[in-house]
């Protein structure tokens, strides 16, 4: 009887352990994937949505105005280019700073009376760069690179006492590459 005992319960004992490993394997799992399946689900619906608003245009507004607003949030940030604002905001444009086209205003501000200003939009990252780098050139400015990644770059461009700070950052989206120019006052 005693022997049937021990038996038993070491039987039980070695199923509880390897419940608690299944348990704590699959949680593991779950978690190491869930960011994958979650991001390729975005990208399915983004897709989606993108061929819809191409065969009928006008499709994301009517949609949108018939979700929650929470819903309708989500599926704007889903939308390759949706987060980008169809005009810029408001302030004004730095004197004699080209943009890139094609670009909105998305920030602007002073501080200590030195104006700062920020564009974004769908464009080539290095494109972006090179057309700075022409447009100042033949404005006369001459250009000093203080930092550079991979995804991110900023240069100095000077001409007499006028010095601008120009910040470039690069991210992709849903395969969509935007490109963020921040123009500083220095």
């Amino acid at each position: 009887m005693s022997r049937r005992f021990w038996i038993g319960g070491l039987g039980l004992v070695i199923l509880l352990v390897l419940l608690v490993w299944g348990v704590i394997a699959g949680v593991g799992f779950v978690t190491d994937r869930l960011p994958q399946w979650l991001a390729g689900g975005k990208q399915i619906a983004a897709q989606s949505a993108q061929k819809a608003e191409e065969a009928y245009p006008g499709l994301k507004e009517r949609a949108t105005a018939l979700l929650p607003p929470e819903l309708a949030r989500n599926i704007e940030e889903w939308v390759p280019g949706a987060a980008l604002p169809r005009q810029d905001v408001g302030g004004e444009d730095i004197a004699g700073i080209p943009r890139f086209p094609g670009m909105v205003r998305v920030a602007f501000g002073i501080q200590e009376r030195k104006r700062r200003v920020t564009y974004k939009g769908e464009a080539v990252f290095a494109k972006v760069i090179a057309f700075y780098a022409r447009e100042m050139a033949t404005l006369g400015f001459t250009k000093e690179v203080t930092a550079a990644s991979p995804s991110e770059e900023t240069h100095v461009y000077a001409k007499g006492n006028r010095r601008f700070a120009l910040n470039f950052v690069k991210t992709t989206r849903l395969g969509t590459e935007l490109t963020e120019v921040e123009v500083r006052e220095l």
